[in-house]
């Protein structure tokens, strides 16, 4: 999602966002939603740390469990329910 650098695994992606270059209004919202955008300003000036933050998700990603066989559920209209 960040034409700049698109084969590259950086912190660009929060750097557009800062200038106003989100692809999608979704992402640029990220930065005008005050409460997203100390996070976006944190991971657009540390690449590092946003390393970092993206290892621990993928952790925790990890740990949640997957449904398989007849445990698992396949849906063929994924709205909402009320």
């Amino acid at each position: 999602m960040d034409p700049i650098t698109p084969g590259k695994f950086d912190n660009v992606y929060y750097q557009n966002l800062q200038q106003g270059r989100g692809l999608f209004k979704s992402d640029q919202a990220l930065f005008t939603d005050p409460r997203s955008k100390p996070t976006v300003n944190l991971w657009a000036s540390n690449g590092q740390l946003y390393n970092q933050a993206f290892v621990n998700s993928m952790i925790k990603l990890g740990r949640v469990g997957v449904k398989t066989g007849r445990d698992g559920n396949i849906r063929s209209n994924c709205e909402t329910l009320n």
